[in-house]
Formats: structure tokens, C-alpha cells, sequence
């Protein structure tokens, strides 16, 4: 694991889920110790549901293409459509994909969006801690 963060998930822009990738977004971390910005895989523990976890794709940053707001950690969860506004979660930073870039256009960036999803997933596939 290269990061862990814990905190409460806070209300977005919801760009994610104009996408169709939905996320849950929380405040960028604060100190020195935070890994470099770009898209992690990531494992989600939710400790209000008895520690369940959730596997997913993180990106942490500034998002350049949509620069709207403050920096921030957004998660997209797999096969996941729960609200977590004001719960607290623990995220877990598996593996560093790529750094944050600048797409010329929302459909550019959607695509990439796909395949860092594809990525992941083939990440917890190849590590069979996928949950059934």
C-alpha cells in the first residue's frame, strides 16, 4: 500500500457523475506526507458498514481539464451506487497508474477515464482481492 487516508466524504461538483462515473470526493490531504497527485488504484473500507470494502479507481488533484474548485481526492467505486455525504472512510492507495493530465476535450478525457477503470479492475483481477 503506498498511502492511506481517512476522512468524510464531502459533497462534489458531480462532474463524475455527469460522466457516469460517479465518485465520492474528499478533502485533499493536508501535510507533507500525501503520495504525488495522479490516478491510484484504491481500496475503500467503509467502517459505518462494518468495514466493508470497495474497490475502485482514485484520482487525486487539481483535474486540469474540469479546474472548477479546490483540489481534491475523488473515488469511483465499482459496482456502487450508495451515498456516503458525511460518512467516514478509509482509502486505501494501492498502485500509482499515471500522473493527472490536461485532455483536450471531456470525450478525451471520458475514454481515458474507461481505461484507467479497465486498469484497475485488471489490477484486483491479477491480486484476486476483487470482492465477490
Amino acid at each position: 500500500m503506498l498511502h492511506e487516508l481517512t476522512d468524510v466524504v464531502m459533497q462534489g461538483k458531480r462532474v463524475g457523475r455527469r460522466l457516469g462515473t460517479p465518485t465520492a470526493n474528499l478533502p485533499y490531504p493536508a501535510g507533507g506526507d500525501a503520495p504525488p497527485d495522479g490516478i491510484y488504484v484504491a481500496r475503500v473500507i467503509l467502517p459505518h458498514q462494518g468495514g466493508r470494502v470497495v474497490n475502485g479507481v482514485l484520482s487525486q488533484g487539481k483535474h486540469p481539464t474540469l479546474p472548477e474548485g479546490v483540489p481534491t481526492v475523488e473515488v469511483h467505486l465499482f459496482d456502487f451506487d450508495e451515498s456516503l455525504y458525511g460518512q467516514k472512510v478509509i482509502v486505501q492507495y494501492l498502485k500509482y497508474l499515471r500522473p493527472e493530465r490536461t485532455f483536450a476535450s471531456v470525450e478525451l478525457m471520458r475514454a481515458q477515464i474507461a481505461r484507467d477503470i479497465s486498469a484497475a479492475r485488471a489490477y484486483f483481477a491479477a491480486t484476486s482481492s476483487y470482492p465477490e
